[in-house]
């Protein structure tokens, strides 16, 4: 078997144990390397076929063809697992580093929400309800080192019970390292 079908044979392997996983399944970095570098092969092995639209040219554009439909799946299944991660407040395991950042997203906005929504719930009135992403207001519940956060900016160091409005990647991680807790919005005046 040569390296192309090597590649190829992968990721077939990578997606069918992606269907099998209920989490995410472990995705070398070296595999993502590899496809692409095949991919920029096979699209170059058709650009300069001698013989366009010979059998060799039409298969190469085939597995190419191919290669997009399993690599489409293969990462809406993980989208799925990520967004299931999310709502359960559960970071996911062998997630790729794009995944991960998708689910920092995701778990802002799903936390913006809730605290919406329980808002909302305390005053039994869904008419003023504006979803808004932005800041975090956290209550620190153990010290937590200073960080550099998304803007490059160096916030901290926290001593416990302090207060502090971060930016929603900077707060997800004090959240997720369980040092800290969202401090909910101010109730609505009745």
């Amino acid at each position: 078997m040569g390296a192309e079908e090597e590649v190829y044979e992968r990721l077939l392997r990578a997606h069918a144990e992606e269907v099998r996983s209920q989490g995410l399944a472990k995705v070398p970095e070296e595999l993502l390397d590899a496809i692409a570098a095949h991919a920029s092969s096979l699209r170059r092995a058709i650009r300069t076929a001698a013989e366009k639209g010979s059998v060799h040219q039409r298969l190469r554009e085939r597995e190419l063809e191919v290669m997009r439909r399993v690599l489409a799946d293969l990462l809406e299944r993980r989208l799925a697992k990520v967004v299931g991660a999310a709502l359960e407040g559960r970071v996911p395991e062998n997630a790729l580093l794009f995944e991960l950042q998708l689910y920092q997203e995701l778990r802002t906005a799903l936390d913006s929400y809730r605290d919406l929504m329980l808002q909302a719930v305390e005053d039994l009135d869904l008419r003023g309800c504006t979803y808004r992403r932005g800041q975090a207001l956290l209550v620190f519940t153990e010290d937590h080192p200073a960080v550099t956060d998304e803007e490059g900016r160096r916030r901290g160091p926290f001593r416990r019970g302090s207060i502090a409005s971060l930016p929603p990647v900077t707060a997800l991680l004090a959240l997720d390292a369980g040092k800290a807790r969202r401090i909910p919005p101010p109730r609505r005046p009745e």
